[in-house]
């Protein structure tokens, strides 16, 4: 795809997909899809003001682009545009086997550069946050501030420097090292999520603590993440393998260069992710300001896009650096 090339756009509806079906409490927003040069398709949804400062949000693993229609209300109050694009595997992106993060930045590249945005500020999730890292690496001039929310960490080179669980380290050393593993993993969970989705809800609110139950208890929340599951797990679990693999695994990234405003938002109590694992990578980054979320867990964000946004907003009325 040529660069600055207008995306070709689709519906959900033409997949057979209906996003209203899954979010009932939640506004209808239509989906599309854009086409890369390859010819691979690539889905996104955006939320918020359509003529608002853009914002690149990256879904978490497993995700889906339903993960950001909480934002609608808070962006259009902002004056943001949310794009939440998907990982090839997921919801409406083809899949494609990549071999590093970095390619996986070339196609979130692709995407804003078919999107038109020239500057704009990058949020990245959980599982989101080594690939909106890479794509800060691949495209530096253009990231008003790089947004990492409690997110994956480089395991793989800081496993010596701090302290990890047995769960996190089976997870994330173990798990993601073993193809046959993560197929044992993902199979049955996708299972759960589509043919009894209250009894998934129930038993991930079990591994959590009381704070994060507190959030996941609200009738918004789950509904999104409910949908958000749904919709990226319906192809199959190409997409969460392909994270394991390539997150718990050496970045291949050289971290101390990636000199973007950035701002680490982490859960204290974070029982999903290692939270040792993103303390290293806000010290790491050299341009990072990390904030703890005291007593929070890893879903505290449903409850607090409002911060995130505001630094999003609040970059992003800055000037460019030159």
């Amino acid at each position: 795809m040529a660069t600055e090339r207008p995306a070709e756009r689709g519906s959900a509806m033409a997949a057979g997909h209906n996003v209203a079906d899954d979010l009932p409490s939640l506004p209808e927003r239509s989906s599309q899809v854009l086409r890369l040069a390859d010819g691979r398709q690539i889905g996104f949804a955006e939320y918020g003001d359509p003529e608002g400062q853009p914002v690149l949000a990256i879904h978490g693993t497993p995700g889906s682009r339903l993960m950001f229609a909480l934002t609608d209300a808070t962006a259009r109050q902002r004056r943001l545009r949310i794009v939440a694009p998907e990982r090839p595997g997921y919801g409406l992106s083809d899949f494609r086997r990549q071999t590093s993060l970095a390619e996986a930045a070339a196609d979130l590249e692709q995407c804003a550069n078919a999107l038109g945005l020239s500057r704009f500020a990058l949020i990245g999730v959980s599982g989101g946050g080594p690939y909106a890292v890479a794509a800060a690496a691949a495209m530096p001039r253009r990231i008003a501030l790089l947004a990492l929310v409690n997110p994956v960490g480089p395991i793989a080179e800081c496993d010596r420097r701090i302290r990890i669980s047995k769960g996190h380290r089976l997870i994330f050393s173990r798990l993601g090292r073993s193809n046959a593993a993560c197929t044992a993993f993902f199979w049955p969970l996708r299972r759960i999520v589509h043919s009894a989705p209250g009894l998934a809800y129930r038993v991930l609110q079990l591994r959590v603590p009381a704070s994060d139950r507190a959030v996941l208890a609200r009738d918004e929340v789950r509904a999104s993440l409910q949908a958000a599951l749904r919709e990226g797990l319906r192809p199959g679990i190409d997409g969460a393998r392909q994270d394991l693999r390539l997150y718990c695994a050496n970045w291949q990234l050289s971290l101390r260069d990636i000199d973007v405003p950035a701002i680490l938002w982490q859960g204290s109590d974070d029982a999903i992710v290692p939270p040792g694992a993103a303390y290293d990578l806000a010290e790491t980054l050299p341009n990072c300001r990390l904030d703890v979320i005291q007593g929070g867990g890893h879903y505290w964000i449903f409850s607090g896009f409002e911060r995130v946004l505001d630094a999003a907003r609040a970059a992003l009325s800055g000037p460019a650096p030159r």
